[in-house]
């Protein structure tokens, strides 16, 4: 049996695969601070393996990041954002 949340790809279909975009919120919290600070980072992540995707995210919190959120935008708003990158 396959656990919640856990998909399988279309048989002949490999595109889901590497067809995976992501805004990456990274919270970093400083408790020394009078206030509490937060520390927010947003990165676009895309057109690599959800394996890669889960290394990078146990990457972040080895480095100190106390949350990371992934939310799953389409290609369009990816190629919008990174465009003044590769332009």
């Amino acid at each position: 049996m396959e656990p919640r949340g856990s998909f399988q790809t279309v048989s002949g279909d490999n595109t889901v695969k590497r067809d995976c975009f992501y805004k990456v919120t990274v919270t970093t919290c400083v408790p020394e601070s009078i206030n509490f600070f937060e520390d927010e980072e947003i990165y676009y992540w895309g057109y690599y393996p959800y394996s890669m995707v889960l290394k990078d995210v146990k990457t972040l919190y080895k480095e100190g990041a106390d949350a990371v959120e992934l939310e799953i935008i389409t290609q369009k708003q990816f190629d919008k954002r990174i465009e003044p990158y590769t332009s």
